[in-house]
């Protein structure tokens, strides 16, 4: 076998790879097309008039966030929701912001700079609104310091669709901590019950929403794995059984040959 036969041999797998690779991305788009994005939209459309309704009626909903310095909470009340969507043509993308704001605002000093310094980085943590006003020794040293923490708590609730891993990520942005928190749901998941689940969870009446399905999703992790490592061992098989062939058709290339010069002689 020469050296245009191996370059032949590497470019057609190489090929074959590449065409199987396009083909498991369209496999995969078309799952998120006809199975995931009429998920998405029951879930914009849900959202879109629950936000509508939530903003006439000026639903009262109260929540807590620990920003006192001892991590004691601070009740908020929640407020003007608004919905948006990537796209109007194909949803990948949805994004439910609304505001936590104080009753009044909150006004504490503290001494011992570490512990003013600490205070400040949960205060920006939330990236909520305040006002620091400090006060140094003559040695320029901070000693006290006062706040006025005003809000409001900007939260954001994002649904993603992800074509990849055939998933809609739920993303929670300050809703109940500062920073962002994310869980995974399959097509299966989005239920009439779940949507429903889920607004109630927004309204701070469902705490136990997240545990949703956590056993079968794990069963679902587990079939996942078996089905990986299966995969991986068929491919292992094969790539084996290819090497076998080539080593038996270059072992016969050889005896070929040889037999050949035997004649000549």
């Amino acid at each position: 076998m020469g050296i245009l036969d191996d370059l032949k041999n590497q470019s057609e797998v190489q090929k074959a790879g590449e065409e199987k690779e396009k083909q498991r991305q369209a496999d995969l788009l078309k799952y998120y097309q006809g199975s995931l994005h009429p998920k998405m939209l029951q879930l914009y459309n849900f959202l879109n008039e629950f936000v509508e309704h939530l903003n006439y009626i000026k639903a009262d909903t109260q929540t807590s966030y620990p920003v006192q310095p001892d991590g004691s909470l601070v009740e908020f009340d929640q407020t003007d929701y608004k919905v948006t969507i990537d796209s109007a043509n194909e949803v990948k993308e949805i994004n439910l912001r609304f505001y936590c704001n104080l009753p009044e605002p909150l006004k504490l000093e503290l001494e011992n700079s570490e512990r003013i310094q600490r205070y400040t980085d949960v205060l920006h943590s939330y990236r909520i609104e305040f006002d620091r006003t400090d006060n140094k020794n003559t040695n320029y040293e901070l000693v006290s310091a006062k706040f006025k923490v005003a809000g409001p708590i900007a939260v954001n609730v994002i649904l993603k669709g992800d074509i990849e891993n055939s998933a809609i990520h739920l993303i929670l942005n300050n809703f109940d901590k500062p920073g962002v928190e994310k869980h995974t749901f399959k097509e299966r998941h989005i239920t009439e019950e779940f949507i429903d689940g889920f607004g109630r969870f927004i309204l701070r009446q469902n705490p136990a929403f997240l545990k949703l399905d956590i056993a079968d999703e794990h069963k679902e992790q587990i079939r996942q794995k078996i089905a990986e490592d299966e995969r991986l061992r068929h491919k292992e098989l094969a790539e084996a059984d290819e090497r076998l062939k080539k080593e038996q058709a270059q072992e016969a290339e050889k005896k070929s040959w040889k037999n050949l010069f035997k004649k000549l002689e």
